[in-house]
Order: structure tokens, then C-alpha cells, then sequence
């Protein structure tokens, strides 16, 4: 009797042996799965990062070498042919026309958020493996109200147009979904219409990205 129940077991454990390695063998066997499809669309969506400003000029004094701060948080949206920069930091803007930190920070304050948007015309590189964007960006244009020193004073309010340049170097890298750019903003106009003046002392200042896409 005993001998026939260790028959039994014998078996029983060499058939559970033949079907794991049937199934081990089939699974081996299996085709993966193909990638996602790539395209110009795969960039598509939510980013955030850094944003870091440098003077094409240097301020006297001021060191623009490559050790600059890391920048300051931003987000952005990227949909169709638009880059949407949320709160774009307009204060190195700002200061460069009042020329006072503590005015500026006032007038920064009282704008409040300012959206930004971008075009740009995306291709891919010979290897797709990223997406090379060609930027299209228009004036960004602001109305402030400067205060005024002398008490009882109404405040002034001000249009002010900034003509931005596009960088040379702007891409997507598919496989780590990261986006750099940046533009410039080279000339500051105040005013509008005929009543439009060049804000002479304003010191050109270019405004690197580099942000990661929420999968």
C-alpha cells in the first residue's frame, strides 16, 4: 500500500515538473510587445523644471559663467504647435526698468500671474530619438502700473512690449521625455502706438528651460 501511494507522489510530481516547463518554455517563446508608436505628438503634455536667466551683457561685476544657480521653479503645457509657459517670472523684466528691487517686487505682485505662449514647429532627428523645435515666439507684452513716489500721487500705468529672439537649441529627448530651449529677450519698447519709445539701458537676457514631461 505504501509503495503504491509513493508511486502515486512519483508521478503526480513529474507531471506538475512537465507542465512548469511547458509553461516556462511557452513564455520564453513569447513574442514582446511593440513600442509605442513615436511621433511629434509624444511631446505632448504637462512639464516642470527650472527656468534660469543670464545677461547676454554681464552687468559690471557680474559673473555669467556656467556655475549659475539652478533657476526657479516653472511649469508649462504642450499641446499642438504651443509651448504655455504658467506664471512666467517677469521681475529680471521689470527690474531692468525700474531699477529697484523693491519697486519691482511690488509691480510683480500687483500683475500677478502671466502666461506666456510659444509656437514652435517640431521635426525629428535622423536617429528619432529626439525632436528638434523650431521656436516662433512673439512679443511678450505686459501693463503695469509703476508707483508713484510722492503720496497722493495716482499711479502711472504702463504697456510694455518685449521682443524675444529665438535660441538656436531647442529639443525633445523621447527617451528621457526632458525639454530644453531658450529665447531671448533682446529690446524693450514702452508705450504703444506712435508714443512708442526704446527702453535704451535695458540689458538683453536670454531664458534657459529645462523641464520633464509627467508621464
Amino acid at each position: 500500500m505504501k509503495k503504491f501511494r509513493t508511486m502515486r507522489l512519483l508521478v503526480s510530481m513529474l507531471l506538475c515538473g512537465s507542465l512548469f516547463c511547458l509553461t516556462a518554455c511557452s513564455d520564453d517563446d513569447e513574442t514582446p510587445p511593440p513600442p509605442d508608436e513615436i511621433t511629434t505628438e509624444t511631446m505632448f503634455g504637462n512639464y516642470s523644471g527650472k527656468m534660469s536667466s543670464r545677461s547676454i551683457v554681464p552687468y559690471e561685476g557680474e559673473d555669467n559663467k556656467e556655475d549659475t544657480p539652478a533657476g526657479i521653479d516653472i511649469s508649462a503645457t504642450v499641446k499642438n504647435d504651443t509651448i504655455h509657459l504658467e506664471k512666467f517670472p517677469i521681475k529680471d523684466i521689470v527690474l531692468s526698468i525700474v531699477k529697484d528691487e523693491t519697486m519691482a517686487n511690488k509691480i510683480v505682485e500687483a500683475v500677478g500671474d502671466v502666461n506666456y505662449k510659444i509656437g514652435y514647429e517640431p521635426s525629428f532627428t535622423t536617429a528619432k530619438d529626439s525632436i528638434e523645435l523650431k521656436l516662433n515666439p512673439e512679443p511678450l507684452k505686459l501693463s503695469v502700473t509703476i508707483p508713484m513716489d510722492t503720496e497722493g500721487e495716482e499711479a502711472q500705468p504702463l504697456l510694455i512690449e518685449v521682443k524675444v529672439e529665438p535660441g538656436e537649441e531647442a529639443e525633445y529627448a523621447v527617451e528621457s521625455a526632458n525639454m530644453k530651449f531658450y529665447f531671448a529677450a533682446t529690446q524693450v519698447l514702452l508705450g504703444e502706438g506712435e508714443n512708442q519709445q526704446e527702453l535704451l539701458d535695458f540689458t538683453p537676457t536670454t531664458f534657459h528651460f529645462d523641464m520633464n514631461q509627467h508621464k
